[in-house]
């Protein structure tokens, strides 16, 4: 079985304050030019995507030098509070997806802090995802994306039916040159 945790790219979806808002239109149709092609504006790190260390880490990696086998692994599903570190792929989840709809500020969000992201880099975690906005704070990114630890953000709330069960993590991000990161296809196979 595989479980699509991707949030949909679409017009009036949230976006993080501050990063371009995203736009999908129309750019050529078929009763006019024969065939259909949208135009899509969206800033990096919007709807379920990759950060990699060039988002916070001066001359960080960037999407293009990774490998691409290191956006894949087995993984764990837990909640907040009772992080799973035994694992090679962490997937956090916290209920702040539900609230994800057209035109939702990204209010009250859940994060991980700084203590999880180091035991995290301790117990080295290839990859730790969450069904929030935002990992955590700058700090937070900053412990982690030093670490050459993936991060995957705004997981779909789809991730709470894998609370408890082992699974191949896919998040693979669009193969973008210089990339501080990427909109991704997250899943898991079970």
């Amino acid at each position: 079985m595989i479980l699509d945790l991707s949030l949909p790219i679409e017009e009036e979806m949230p976006f993080y304050p501050g990063d371009p808002k995203p736009q999908v239109r129309k750019f050529l149709s078929i009763p006019k030019d024969g065939y259909d092609v949208s135009e899509i504006i969206i800033g990096t790190h919007t709807g379920t995507h990759i950060d990699v260390p060039a988002h916070a880490i001066p001359n960080g990696k960037t999407v293009d030098e990774i490998d691409i086998s290191s956006f894949i692994g087995n993984g764990k599903a837990c909640g907040i509070n009772e992080p799973e570190l035994d694992t090679e792929v962490l997937l956090i989840y916290t209920g702040t997806n539900k609230r994800w709809r057209k035109g939702w500020n990204m209010e009250n969000i859940e994060t991980i802090d700084e203590n999880l992201a180091n035991k995290i880099v301790r117990k080295e975690i290839r990859i730790v995802g969450i069904d929030s906005p935002s990992i955590g704070s700058i700090d937070v990114h900053k412990i982690l994306l030093s670490n050459n630890v993936i991060v995957v953000e705004n997981l779909s709330d789809k991730l709470s039916y894998l609370i408890g069960k082992r699974f191949e993590f896919y998040a693979i991000p669009l193969l973008i040159n210089k990339g501080d990161g990427a909109p991704a296809r997250a899943f898991a196979k079970l």
